[in-house]
């Protein structure tokens, strides 16, 4: 009894058609899709006709016998705009295609929809607009808003993945801080925007305690209040303390505000079992101490105080060190706790504070910070570390930004090589991003500071933020052509004023970068803001005065006008407007 093995057959075919051209394989390949039924055979067709098309040499009338049997597979599958295309390339080569005609009689279709564009858009899949909106600034998820498609609800939940609650308005910089423009209103203001923030956030706290979808989108909360618990605002406390078991996906949290409210916050997250990972405090009052339950999950914490002795925030630190890797701290009052941090594991350190005498801070940093990505230190200096700065000079493998900031140097200490090492310490780095180097004037001679600290300036090529201190020792047109290429973002410190505030400006402007977008200068008075810009700085997208900021408008019939930004968006709105005007690299001389 003989019995017959198909795969005899197949491997008789694939022998045969190895001897055959490409051609001749092609005429096959044809032959057999003649066979292959138009059910559930797509993606088969799909390919084969791809590869036949591909093959030089074939007659059109093939070409067009592979198109049909396509257009028939495309239009069983519930592809008709696909299939029409197919159909009207046969036609444009044969008009008088008796296949095609039979076709369009079936279907019900007529000649002029075949060459009729596509009705709409693609039609992507939720996932697909989610990874688009994803890549998009705040601003224009806002716009999508509007827009009656699904990208709608995507934006929403994205827009909504960050929430701020503003319990009352921060109020607005002193009068005399503004000599430019008053930016914050009268007190009426102050009180229509205090009712708009009241509204708002009761309006996003109800939703979140009625809504569990909404509140499970929610990652990151801000809240902000400068009042004291014993105020009208109580009761919107007591339902942010209601609302935060809500958010089970929240993973980052930041609190400005008395003791009492970020006590109750931390305990109630805690409680909750949130998963957090990072964690933003600011105490708005320096009495009393704040107690963080141990949160086992954070990586990054930050807090900026005035005042108090630090004991259960060391604690804090102390007991989270191996799971930080992001660790901020600004209290001018407190030294730097060498004791409890383990450098080893940060990879973003920040730093404001005393550094004293008997401090190991620079020594820790330089020798154990391997992964540090961004250092910033800033100060009360009364040690002299520029010997440390020598003797690592090349640790940090890894720094992409570096501030250096001396608020103020103790009265006994001279560091006059300080500079000079800092210098010598980043030369030639050619990863380092950013760069702050702020020196008040009185401590330029006791630390080193004067024109040659520019000089390391052309060595880091890749530097796209600088700030820095413009000394008095240095000509500003010879600054300009110091500054790196790739800046981006620019703040000088000028120390001594000059005597033709455009007269300087134009000095300095024939050698900065061209793809400079961010200007920003301290102690600078100006008379007209639009007439340097306009005879300077044409390119810009925002300029900063002193506290002013304002973003660089260019009008159609080519002429320049400004809008200062005012007080609230400075504070809390930074983030997003830079990133609506592509100047994020601005981010850092702005906070």
């Amino acid at each position: 009894m003989s019995v017959f093995n198909p795969r005899i057959l197949d491997a008789s075919i694939r022998d045969v058609t190895a001897c055959l051209s490409d051609t001749q394989k092609a005429d096959v390949l044809l032959h057999a899709l003649q066979h292959l039924p138009s059910q559930g055979s797509r993606i088969i067709m799909e390919n084969a006709t791809q590869s036949f098309l591909q093959v030089p040499g074939i007659p059109p009338s093939h070409v067009a016998k592979a198109l049909l049997l396509r257009a028939k597979t495309r239009l069983a599958a519930g592809y008709r705009t696909s299939a029409q295309q197919d159909l009207l390339f046969v036609l444009s080569s044969d008009p008088a295609n008796q296949d095609v005609e039979a076709i369009i009689q079936s279907e019900h279709l007529r000649r002029e929809m075949l060459i009729r564009e596509p009705a709409g858009p693609p039609r992507f899949s939720s996932e697909v607009w989610r990874e688009i909106a994803l890549n998009l600034p705040k601003r224009d998820l806002k716009s999508l808003l509007l827009v009656p498609h699904a990208l709608s609800r995507i934006a929403s939940q994205l827009i909504f993945r960050e929430i701020d609650l503003h319990f009352t308005a921060s109020p607005g910089p002193p009068r005399g801080d503004n000599k430019y423009k008053d930016a914050h209103g009268d007190h009426d203001e102050q009180a229509e925007l205090d009712a708009w923030h009241y509204q708002r956030s009761a309006d996003i706290l109800t939703r979140i305690l009625v809504d569990p979808v909404f509140a499970s989108h929610i990652r990151s909360l801000s809240v902000y209040a400068i009042v004291s618990d014993a105020s009208p605002y109580s009761f919107k406390t007591g339902m942010l303390i209601n609302s935060l078991p809500k958010l089970s996906n929240l993973r980052s949290v930041h609190c400005s505000g008395n003791r009492e409210l970020i006590n109750r916050m931390l305990e109630t997250m805690c409680t909750s079992n949130h998963r957090l990972h990072s964690l933003s405090l600011n105490p708005v009052n320096r009495s009393g101490d704040i107690d963080i339950p141990p949160f086992k999950h954070i990586t990054h914490f930050s807090i900026t105080a005035a005042g108090g002795n630090g004991t259960s925030i060391n604690d804090f630190i102390s007991q989270s060190h191996n799971n930080l890797r992001s660790l901020v701290i600004k209290n001018i009052s407190w030294k730097f706790p060498s004791d409890i941090i383990s450098v080893r594991h940060l990879t973003i350190l920040e730093f404001e504070g005393r550094f004293s005498a008997d401090s190991l801070v620079f020594s820790e940093i330089l020798s154990t910070g391997y992964q540090l990505e961004s250092l910033t230190l800033s100060g009360i200096l009364e040690c002299t570390p520029s010997a440390m700065f020598r003797l690592h000079r090349t640790s940090l493998p890894f720094l992409t930004h570096f501030t250096f900031k001396i608020v103020g140097v103790h009265q006994h200490i001279t560091d006059r090589d300080l500079v000079p090492a800092i210098s010598e310490f980043l030369r030639d780095r050619k990863h380092l991003h950013s760069f702050h180097l702020i020196v008040p004037s009185a401590d330029h001679h006791c630390v080193g500071f004067d024109a040659s600290a520019w000089g390391v300036l052309p060595s880091l090529i890749n530097l796209r933020s600088l700030c820095i201190t413009f000394p008095s020792d240095l000509s500003p047109s010879l600054a300009g052509w110091l500054i790196p290429r790739s800046v981006r973002a620019l703040t000088m410190e000028i120390m001594a004023q000059p005597v033709e505030d455009l007269r300087f400006i134009n000095q300095l402007c024939l050698g900065f970068p061209s793809l400079l977008k961010f200007l920003g200068m301290t102690n600078f008075p100006i008379r007209s803001i639009i007439n340097i810009i306009d005879r300077s700085f044409s390119k810009l997208r925002l300029i900063r005065i002193d506290e002013s900021v304002w973003s660089v408008i260019h009008l159609d019939d080519g002429s320049l006008d400004i809008d200062q930004w005012p007080y609230r968006r400075t504070k809390y709105y930074t983030a997003a407007w830079l990133e609506s005007l592509e100047c994020e690299e601005a981010l850092q001389h702005l906070v």
